[in-house]
């Protein structure tokens, strides 16, 4: 039977290997956003004429990479914080503010996968207006962005928390 430190390593390598996987993900969503632009751009000005639904599809892709950046980035550090108040604090107190925000971000982030699930349901099923495609794949992404903050913020909570017990 794995040992809880074997456990510990292993969950720390598959956040590890989500949050690459996701980087990449993000990558490639930026660069078909980035040529759906161009393409979209050059078609218009140059040509008179555009691709039905480019913009549409544009902004889908927009909306996931904003919800799973904020996933990636809360994992990585690079959140946006105002420490103003909590800097004043001696160490041992940042550090129990940090885990509770950790904490308070899981929690309302998993508050809004939960509340985002009925509000899906009642109008996922219309479609879009221009590529006529169900509001549910766009708007699924709000629970999966959610969903991946709260996990990261309440596994930096538990890490951060083992750090400091293990003395590191």
């Amino acid at each position: 039977m794995a040992s809880l430190q074997e456990r510990v390593c292993t969950m720390d390598r598959v956040a590890r290997g989500l949050a690459r996987l996701l980087e990449d993900l993000l990558g490639y969503l930026f660069l078909v956003i980035a040529l759906a632009v161009i393409i979209l751009v050059v078609l218009r000005y140059f040509f008179l004429t555009t691709i039905v639904g480019g913009q549409e599809f544009t902004l889908f892709c927009f909306i996931y990479t904003s919800a799973i950046g904020a996933a990636v980035l809360l994992y990585k550090g690079e959140h946006i914080a105002i420490p103003l108040l909590v800097d004043r604090l001696p160490p041992p107190a940042r550090r129990w503010m940090r885990r509770i925000n950790y904490l308070e971000v899981a929690f309302l982030n998993g508050l809004v996968v939960v509340l985002s699930i009925p509000w899906i349901r009642s109008v996922g099923q219309f479609p879009s207006p221009v590529l006529r495609i169900p509001q549910g794949l766009a708007l699924v992404s709000v629970p999966i962005g959610c969903g991946l903050v709260a996990l990261y913020a309440l596994w930096l909570a538990c890490t951060d928390a083992r750090q400091d017990s293990t003395g590191r």
